[in-house]
Parts: structure tokens; sequence; C-alpha cells
């Protein structure tokens, strides 16, 4: 019996043996390779990850600025003139505009919603107002306009002068309102 209980014992190591083998050369060496690898191609990624950073805080330093700062993005959101669309815009210019010629005495003569127009790819609400006055009330209005604290510019002024006492000067002023859709 002892040869036989011998034999028995050594064909079960012997088994367990070759059970380690077959797992180790199948199942344990290939999962280390690829946990080996997949540790390599992280460090690479990660080394590629911290050179970017380096680059753009070196490019931040170099050309900062031309960089947009949150300041600048609230002035130009300031500079917009509110409305939900182009006739809410012209609405809004149209009313600024009318104030301030009765608050200076500049009469209005006539005012015209033109089609709108186009600067880049935005939206440009046109407004068109004749109005007569004299030379201190041309300089207002030119005044007035350059300190308009909104994305408004004239897209063309025709001035006639005529032999009269008082507004001796006939305005065809074309007003241009950028709008910029805030969604």
């Amino acid at each position: 019996m002892s040869k036989k209980r011998n034999r028995q014992w050594l064909m079960g190591i012997t088994l367990i043996i070759l059970t380690v083998l077959v797992w180790w050369v199948y199942f344990y060496s290939p999962l280390q390779e690829s946990i080996v690898e997949a540790k390599d191609e992280y460090a690479l990624k990660l080394e590629k990850k911290m050179r970017v950073k380096k680059n753009i805080k070196e490019l931040e330093k170099i050309h900062s600025e031309n960089m947009i700062q949150e300041t600048e993005v609230q002035s130009f959101a300031n500079l917009m003139v509110p409305g939900k669309n182009l006739e809410e815009l012209n609405a809004v210019i149209q009313q600024k505009m009318q104030s301030f010629l009765d608050k200076n005495s500049i009469p209005l003569q006539k005012y015209q919603v033109l089609g709108s127009g186009k600067w880049k790819d935005y939206d440009m609400g046109v407004l068109e107002f004749t109005v007569t006055t004299n030379h201190q009330g041309l300089a207002t209005l030119l005044k007035y306009l350059e300190e308009l604290k909104l994305l408004v510019r004239i897209g063309q002024m025709n001035i006639n002068y005529s032999r009269s006492r008082e507004n001796n000067l006939h305005i065809n002023l074309r007003i241009e309102t950028l709008f910029v859709d805030k969604d």
C-alpha cells in the first residue's frame, strides 16, 4: 500500500505543479506583461500631460496681454444693446435717440427702420434718422453718439446746408447696432 500511496502523492504533487505551471504560463505571466505595459503607457501619458500643462503655462505667460480677461468679457457684455431680437434692439436705440433729440431740442423730421445688415457673421439693426439742426446741435449729436456706451456706430451720414437762420443743417443719419444673440 505504501507504494500506491506514494504514487498517489507523487501524481497529486505532479498534478499541482502542472496546474501551477499552466496557470503561470497562460494566465499570470501574460497578465503581468499587460500590467507592465499599462503602467508604461500610463507613465508616458502622464509625462505628456505634464509637458502640455507646462507649455500652456509658458504660453499664458508669454501671451497674457493677448488673452481675454474676465473683466474684458464683462465690459463687452455691458456694451451690448439689450434685446432678444433685432426689433427689440432697434426699439431701444430709437427710444434713446428720440429721448436725446427731444432733450436737446433737435427736431426729428423722419425715422425709419431699414433692412438689417451684417458685420462678419453677426446681424446689425439699421435705423435712419432725419433731423434739422445747427452746427452746435450736430456737434452735440456726434458727441452723444461717441460717448454712448453701446455697440452702435454711424453707418452713413449726409449733411445738407441751407441758408436759413435757424437749423440750417439737414442731416440724414444711419445708425447701425450690433446684435449678438446670447443663446
